[in-house]
């Protein structure tokens, strides 16, 4: 008699789980586990954008890094979006409010590589300017023309140069961090 008391008081309890998940599982599929919504939420639309490029110099370069993919890495530019009517950078480098400006790698037929930076700008007929600055802090004016057909042309009062520096993997917390444990080890579950 002990067995099957045991036995109802598992099925009864089981019963009960399971009906609690089918009460819960429509709301949790209606919203997503562990979600919140807001009536007041707003995304902005993507803005179509083109890119106007700039030729770089990146100076300093190890004998040891020869993979093109590193030495675009080590090459460090940030670009910060100016008012309209600025006609010069400041003369410090901001903290806030700046991009990282990607360096590509253009080969030759010849086997030459020349680099340069992209800069992203809206598609819309129209002139952007910019503070772009290298990692030593050394920037240049840099007017971005963009014309009816979103072709752009891209202008800078001095010469971009760079020296390479080592990349290094961003801080724990600072974009992609280390993996940690996921909770399984070896194919079974701590």
């Amino acid at each position: 008699m002990n067995k099957n008391l045991k036995r109802n008081a598992i099925v009864a309890a089981s019963a009960a789980a399971v009906l609690s998940l089918a009460v819960a599982t429509p709301s949790f599929a209606h919203q997503g586990v562990g979600s919140t919504t807001s009536t007041s939420e707003t995304r902005e639309a993507p803005v179509a954008h083109t890119e106007a490029t700039l030729p770089v110099t990146i100076t300093d370069i190890p004998s040891t890094v020869t993979q093109i993919g590193k030495i675009t890495k080590g090459a460090k530019f940030v670009a910060y979006a100016l008012a309209a009517d600025a006609t010069a950078i400041p003369a410090t480098q901001p903290t806030t409010g700046g991009k990282p400006a990607k360096v590509e790698a253009n080969i030759s037929s010849n086997s030459t590589v020349s680099y340069a930076l992209e800069i992203h700008v809206p598609v819309t007929a129209g002139t952007t300017k910019f503070a772009v600055y290298n990692a030593a802090g050394v920037g240049a004016f840099v007017t971005v023309t963009v014309d009816a057909a979103g072709v752009a042309t891209a202008t800078t009062s001095a010469a971009l140069t760079a020296a390479y520096v080592e990349p290094t993997k961003p801080a724990l917390g600072e974009g992609k961090g280390f993996k940690g444990e996921r909770g399984f080890k070896k194919g079974h579950r701590r």
